[in-house]
């Protein structure tokens, strides 16, 4: 049964719903128009004059702002260009309407407002990347997948929020508020938007986002977009296995792909809130203060304060979670929470700003510390391993530009550097924004300003120690892991090709008008299928298999080639050749990029060969393109060649050599993460020779 089947009428307790800015339904339709000018956009955003400054006021935050601040519109859209500025307005406009539906929502909106945020970000993400031609309408319905979800906490305020907060997803959401609602949010939203008469498909993306992926396969781009993107931000960490099932499913992306995607798109949307003016859902004043009352709670029981270390941090506290709750000791202890960390990266002689809170901020990641000479006072600090204040007489004159630039970012006439040195190493320094007379009302707590930072640099020598276990521990499995994905398809590998020469000879010898004709065709789809699941045996992810050293191109084409001959070369008759230039050096490439473009080309090769044939793969180092080297990758089958009306627009989406049952997709995400690795890619094809493809990637050994 289809999951909204159900569905109640839409009339009754959603008869008071908004309506929607006019200024949202004028972007949605300036999505899909790409003549666009600045002056017509201009127009359209000056309609509304909140809107308006909202957009003004992101342009000049610190995540869109390239020079100084402007305040005129016209000039921000020649600055940023018009997809920046359309994105900050519809951005802005969806935040109002959503903010009519739930005015008493509190926390429960802004959750489902960054939900939806890196939802946006996700589909615009998988839009350019599968080349869908309106990748703002991807980012628009990522927006409003969740319109639903507010309407049923607009109409069922205390029963929906319970819902809510269960935590639910996908289908166990929806039929949970089909169960105690009698609507499912799907439908609502995509009914809501059904009202806005739109030419677009916008509303079967919201309507259809927790479809299975067999029900969706033929749906339009945007829907199956929506689909994949909600699936992926159901989930705060990694994407599941179902998840990266229905990625490969529907776009034939694998998992290292998937997940820096992913993980691109929440920062991005972080970042974007944050433009916007928006608290992040971390950032809820309420559990907030009670979190500081109760901190401060646990400080004051221990009477000596600095007398043992630091609170223990939880198991397993990232490298932020450690310098945030240094920043909440400094601020309970000694009333200060303006600070920063400058920090050595391994061994090098340079100390990079941090933020506490945001550890990403494009601000302090201009600047940088050297600590060669004692040309700062922030070197000086760090050489000497003493405590510094940059408003004290003598060290006047020792101000860099850099420690004048800090002090600015935290708002502050003055700056204390506190040496973070354990007894192994030295880690940096806090510098912790402070002015003369509240230097001065410190007096006798400056000492233990001192001891606070000794105990935060062995706070950081344990997290930098445990994270050190942590890899090694890593690499052993990872090693591990290689053993046995090995063993995994070579083991494999005889029976399926076993299995599927038996078939062929019973086949041959039954014939194609035995009754038997149409289950030995059903056993060999299912052979294949067998053949899929092995070609998506979970990767290693990227930061480990590259380990900081480059990629080896070889050895990925090698595992490659074993897991397609223990698969579809068994089960299709393709008989596949290597012939790899043992000189290639290890390429500073991304790993999940390159698998994902030789994975496509494989397989549209072994489609091509339908009764069989051969296939040979080459690499050769030093291949000269426009007067640079290169490293070649070659992909040469025999089968039927292109045709030329699909070769003259080969990676475009939608042109396919297959059946209708396929996307033509494939290329075109070849195409685009070729580009992404400032690379190139050549394709030679006819009826007597085969296609023949050439992959330039440029040398950097």
């Amino acid at each position: 049964m289809p999951i909204h089947s159900q569905q109640k009428p839409f009339e009754g307790r959603f008869s008071d719903l908004p309506s929607p800015p006019a200024i949202l339904i004028e972007l949605i339709d300036s999505c899909n128009s790409p003549e666009m000018s600045f002056t017509q956009l201009a127009e359209t955003i000056q309609k509304d004059a909140g809107i308006s400054s909202q957009v003004i006021a992101a342009a000049n935050s610190p995540f869109y702002r390239q020079w100084q601040e402007i305040s005129d519109l016209q000039r921000i859209l020649v600055v940023l260009g018009i997809s920046s500025v359309r994105t900050i307005a519809i951005n802005s406009a969806v935040r109002q309407f959503f903010a009519k539906l739930s005015k008493q929502t509190g926390r429960t909106l802004e959750q489902l407002w960054f939900r939806s945020l890196i939802c946006a970000h996700t589909a615009r993400s998988l839009a350019e990347l599968t080349a869908y031609p309106a990748a703002e309408e991807a980012y628009l319905a990522g927006l409003l997948h969740s319109l639903g979800q507010l309407a049923l906490l607009k109409a069922f305020p205390d029963d929906y929020r319970e819902i809510l907060e269960q935590e639910l997803s996908g289908k166990a959401l929806i039929q949970t508020e089909q169960e105690k609602l009698g609507y499912t949010s799907p439908q609502i939203g995509s009914q809501m938007i059904d009202r806005w008469a739109l030419q677009s498909f916008l509303s079967d993306a919201v309507r259809y986002q927790y479809e299975s992926t067999d029900a969706i396969l033929d749906a339009s781009h945007l829907v199956k977009l929506i689909n994949l993107s909600s699936r992926l931000c159901d989930h705060d960490g990694a994407p599941d296995n179902e998840g990266l099932e229905r990625a490969d499913l529907l776009f034939g992306l694998n998992q290292s792909i998937v997940e820096q995607l992913l993980q691109e798109a929440r920062d991005s949307a972080a970042k974007a809130a944050q433009s916007l003016g928006i608290p992040l859902p971390s950032q809820n004043n309420d559990q907030h203060d009670q979190r500081h009352q109760e901190a401060l709670a646990e400080r004051i029981k221990q009477a000596a304060l600095l007398s043992n270390s630091l609170g223990q941090l939880p198991e397993g506290a990232d490298m932020a979670a450690t310098l945030q709750q240094i920043q909440r000791d400094l601020d309970l202890l000694f009333g200060t929470d303006q600070i920063c960390f400058l920090l050595r990266k391994t061994d090098e002689p340079l100390l990079h700003p941090v933020s506490p809170t945001t550890p990403k901020s494009p601000l302090l990641d201009e600047i940088a510390v050297s600590t060669e000479s004692d040309h700062s006072l922030a070197a000086r600090a760090f050489n000497q391993c003493c405590m510094l204040f940059s408003l004290d007489e003598e060290n006047q004159p020792r101000l860099s530009v850099a420690d004048r630039q800090l002090a600015r970012y935290l708002k502050c006439d003055g700056l204390v550097y506190l040496p973070l040195a354990s007894r192994q190493s030295a880690q940096g320094l806090i510098a912790v924004g402070m002015g003369q007379e509240r230097w001065r009302s410190l007096g006798d707590q400056q000492p233990l300003l001192a001891l606070f930072a000794r105990e935060a640099a062995e706070m950081l020598q344990c997290h930098r120690d445990r994270l050190a276990s942590q890899q090694q521990l890593i690499d052993d499995e990872r090693a591990a892991f290689h053993l046995e994905a090995r063993k995994v398809v070579h083991e494999a590998n005889n029976p399926l090709g076993i299995i599927n020469n038996y078939l062929h000879i019973l086949g041959m010898k039954l014939g194609e008008e035995h009754q038997f004709h149409e289950e030995l065709e059903i056993i060999k789809e299912e052979i294949a299928r067998v053949g899929r699941i092995i070609l998506r045996i979970r990767d290693i992810p990227d930061a480990l298999e590259q380990q900081e050293k480059g990629v080896d191109i070889n050895q990925l084409i090698q595992d490659l080639h074993k897991l397609f001959q223990a698969s579809l070369f068994a089960t299709q008759n393709i008989v596949a050749e290597l012939d790899l230039d043992t000189n290639i050096p290890l390429l500073n490439t991304q790993r999940g990029h390159l698998k994902q473009i030789l994975t496509n080309l494989l397989k549209n090769a072994v489609e091509a060969m339908q009764e069989g044939g051969k296939l040979s793969i080459a690499t050769h180092d030093n291949a000269y393109l426009n007067g640079r080297a290169h490293i070649e990758i070659v992909i040469t089958d025999n089968g039927p060649g292109i045709d030329q009306e699909i070769m003259d627009q080969l990676f475009l989406p939608g042109k396919t050599t297959k059946d209708s049952s396929h996307s033509g997709l494939g290329l075109a995400i070849v195409k685009n993460l070729i580009d992404e690795l400032s690379g190139s890619i050549n394709c030679t094809s006819n009826t007597a020779m085969g296609t023949r493809f050439q992959l330039f990637l440029p040398r950097t050994g």
